[in-house]
């Protein structure tokens, strides 16, 4: 997979979480546009081709604070992440003000 891809996937706006498919059949989530990286692709670095260079690998900052490094060529595909369920009650101030 080109790095390009995945750039864009991280790049939208406003940034939808994705999944990274492995060839291996792990998923692994990208949660968040900084937690995953590469090395930058300088201009003048070309590869034996003559063409621009690629970076080879990826670091994953993963749920749980676990970090997961890339193979980029392992890439198989890209998807959304699946929606994490939302705690309604969050932030409400259940039960408190009530007199209780």
């Amino acid at each position: 997979m080109k790095i390009a891809e995945i750039k864009e996937a991280k790049d939208q706006r406003p940034f939808q979480p994705f999944l990274i498919r492995m060839a291996d059949g792990r998923e692994i989530e990208v949660l968040h546009p900084d937690a995953i990286a590469w090395e930058p692709i300088l201009a003048d670095e070309d590869n034996d081709n003559g063409e621009p260079a690629e970076p080879l690998t990826a670091i994953c900052v993963v749920p749980g604070g676990r970090r997961e490094i890339i193979e980029l060529a392992l890439v198989t595909s890209l998807g959304l992440a699946p929606a994490e369920p939302r705690d309604e009650g969050k932030g409400k101030g259940k039960g408190k003000g009530k007199g209780k």
